[in-house]
């Protein structure tokens, strides 16, 4: 790369940032001709002219202006990764791509836990629904939901899920089917889970239901159903907190297990950062917690709009 020298780039970039050879002086430390004598090189190594010369003042090209408006940006990008770098040598850092869904309704509510007990750690969660590829940025791992059979991936299996259908509370002025028969005839939201799994667990056969609204993204889903336009087949594991807070109902009693299971991925070939062997037994922990609290719900029928829960057994 045919690079300018480093030192006339900044003593450039201060004039052009605060319009006073002496003021870029002082910032930079050095002296008033030094800074001229930087700016005289760069232009030599340009071969144009930055700036036009008074006695009592340097004033800007044209050129000059452009060019100081792009070495900002640069210097600026290479100050930020630098400090980036620096930072993650002085504390550990943890960076874990993460399922929009699963983020805003499962980890985010219970994230307090581990951020107190390893408070040193600086966590960075990676919102995408696109698969990691490892080899792009300083990805530690993943958490993604699916068959498990990904390649060049280790898959640490987390918990499986399972399949229910909700709506809001007052939805159709509060009268809300507990039929799967009845479900279809209401305005159905779709967003990416397998409605033939749900109606074969209802005995409901050679029927396809049509979506009124659709979603690529779970989360949105969710709202669109809160805010009352329509009905949606959703995982247990997003919906839950919505239903014990009473924002969302369970309209039927059917709720198969879902054929996909979330894990925790990290490539091949790399032993799991500490890091990320800390959030490993964390989330096992909370796992083992949260399905504790299904399977007394069930036993309890303390929450009706839990029903009768299929609960997944500890990975």
């Amino acid at each position: 790369m045919k690079l300018p020298p480093l030192a006339a780039l900044r003593a450039f970039e201060a004039l052009a940032r605060l319009g006073k050879v002496n003021l870029a002086a002082l910032e930079l430390h050095v002296t008033h001709s030094a800074v001229s004598h930087q700016i005289r090189s760069l232009e030599e190594y340009l071969g144009l002219a930055l700036v036009i010369r008074s006695k009592r003042s340097l004033t800007l090209t044209d050129e000059g202006r452009v060019y100081a408006y792009q070495i900002r940006q640069a210097l600026g990008e290479i100050a930020g990764v630098t400090e980036k770098l620096l930072a993650k040598t002085k504390h550990p850092q943890l960076t874990v791509s993460v399922l929009p869904s699963y983020a805003m309704h499962w980890l985010l509510p219970r994230l307090h836990d581990f951020r107190a007990a390893h408070p040193e750690l600086h966590l960075r969660l990676d919102s995408s629904m696109e698969f990691s590829h490892f080899g792009q940025g300083p990805l530690d791992g993943a958490i993604r939901f699916g068959h498990g059979q990904w390649p060049d991936v280790h898959c640490e299996a987390l918990m499986g899920d399972s399949l229910l259908v909700v709506a809001a509370r007052d939805f159709n002025h509060g009268v809300l089917p507990d039929t799967a028969q009845a479900v279809l005839e209401l305005p159905l939201l779709h967003a990416s889970e397998s409605w033939p799994i749900w109606l074969g667990a209802a005995g409901v056969e050679g029927v396809r239901p049509h979506a009124s609204l659709e979603f690529t993204d779970s989360t949105l889903m969710l709202e669109a159903v809160r805010l009352g336009h329509g009905v949606a087949l959703t995982r247990r594991s997003i919906a839950h907190g919505l239903l014990q807070r009473g924002e969302l109902v369970k309209l039927t009693e059917v709720e198969p297990a879902h054929a996909s299971r979330y894990y925790l991925v990290w490539p091949t070939g790399r032993k799991p950062s500490a890091a990320l062997s800390d959030l490993h037994h964390w989330l096992k922990d909370q796992i083992a917690l949260y399905q504790d609290s299904l399977a007394s719900c069930t036993q309890q029928n303390a929450d009706p709009e839990v029903g009768a829960l299929t609960v997944t057994q500890r990975s």
